[in-house]
């Protein structure tokens, strides 16, 4: 009886050990974790998580306790996950990453405000991707409508906000919003919502302005206002953007009226 009493505890021992692996397993790799966000996101069986890398990061330290007295301070470790997406009949590879996740918690308290939860940080990186989805449209829809492929190439696009990082809860009222998909968000989308003050930047490249010839140069730079009037007719209150082709030739608009210098 003790002999079977012993077993019995060595098993229960080794299954609650399994237990508490299975969960660590669980909550430390977020593509399983965060499956049903990556559903609603990407489109259940549209996505498949791939591979993950361990990576050193520079902008925040971890410490370790040797057996000496002294305290060791590391470089920090995050991890990146590769999701593949079928979008749009392609293939696409997107990463996310626990990087701001760790940076957020080494920087603020656990009671601090602005201390992420990994839901809020994965959404973080869900807004990543959706910044650069919209950032793709946008050239689709709008530049590839008025410029030659050669000048659209000329354009960068990225949608940024104003007045630093939003709140925490930010991310989570910004996944409830039913636009909030790979496949329905966009630029307007981002410019209407009153969660937080979202805008436009346009560029062009220099470098790439500089493989075109004198005239064609001059004709892009010679676009801006072109470029205005689309944005203003197509977002009308809602448009916010800043439009920069030179230090001499560069405008902003925010929620349809032009910003002074």
């Amino acid at each position: 009886m003790c002999k079977r009493k012993k077993v019995v505890i060595l098993a229960t021992a080794i299954i609650v050990i399994g237990i508490i692996i299975a969960i660590v397993i669980y909550m430390n790799n977020w593509p399983l974790r965060f499956s049903k966000e990556l559903d609603r996101f990407f489109g259940k069986g549209n996505w498949e998580y791939t591979s993950n890398e361990t990576k050193e990061s520079r902008m925040f330290d971890e410490r370790r306790n040797p057996a000496t007295d002294s305290t060791t301070y590391v470089p920090g470790h995050y991890k990146n996950w590769e999701i593949e997406v079928n979008r749009n009949n392609k293939t696409e590879y997107w990463i996310i990453s626990n990087h701001a996740y760790k940076i957020n918690h080494d920087k603020n308290w656990f009671l601090s405000p602005k201390l992420y939860s990994a839901k809020e940080a994965f959404v973080l990186e869900l807004m990543n991707i959706s910044e650069k989805i919209v950032a793709e449209k946008f050239k689709e829809e709008i530049i590839s409508d008025l410029y030659s492929e050669k000048e659209a190439e000329c354009f960068d696009v990225v949608l940024m906000y104003h007045g630093g990082n939003p709140k925490p809860n930010f991310y989570n009222e910004l996944y409830k919003q039913d636009w909030f998909t790979a496949d329905k968000v966009n630029a307007k989308d981002y410019l209407e919502t009153d969660l937080y003050d979202f805008y436009l930047y346009i560029r062009i490249f220099d470098y790439k302005l500089e493989k075109l010839s004198e005239e064609e140069q001059q004709n892009l730079l010679g676009t801006r206002e072109k470029l205005e009037q689309r944005l203003l007719e197509e977002y009308k209150e809602d448009a916010s953007f800043e439009i920069y082709f030179n230090k001499n030739n560069k405008s902003e608009y925010a929620d349809g009226n032009l910003v002074e210098e």
